[in-house]
C-alpha cells in the first residue's frame, strides 16, 4: 500500500500545475470541470477502473474539485466515491 501512496503522491506533483489551470479557468464548459478530469481519467486509465481511482485519487491530491472528479470517476465507469482526504 505505501507503494501506491507513492506513486499515487508523485502523480499528484505532476497534476498539479494542469489541475491549476483547470480550477483556476473562469470559462466552465462542464460542471464543476468534470469534462476536463474525464477526459484526463480516460487519457491515463485507457479504460481499466483501478487505473483511474489511482490517477482520480492524484488528481485529488493535487486539488481538483472533489464533486467534478467524482462525476469523471462515475462516467469512466470506476464505480467509486472519493472522500475528501487530508494531506
Amino acid at each position: 500500500m505505501e507503494k501506491i501512496d507513492k506513486l499515487i503522491d508523485s502523480l499528484a506533483k505532476d497534476l498539479k500545475p494542469l489541475v491549476q489551470e483547470i480550477e483556476s479557468s473562469k470559462v466552465k464548459k462542464t460542471k464543476n470541470h468534470y469534462g476536463k478530469y474525464l477526459m484526463i481519467l480516460s487519457k491515463y486509465a485507457k479504460g481499466n477502473p483501478e487505473h483511474a481511482v489511482i490517477i482520480g485519487k492524484a488528481l485529488q491530491r493535487a486539488g481538483a474539485n472533489l464533486a467534478g472528479l467524482n462525476s469523471a470517476l462515475n462516467l469512466v465507469g470506476a464505480g467509486v466515491k472519493i472522500e475528501f482526504i487530508t494531506i
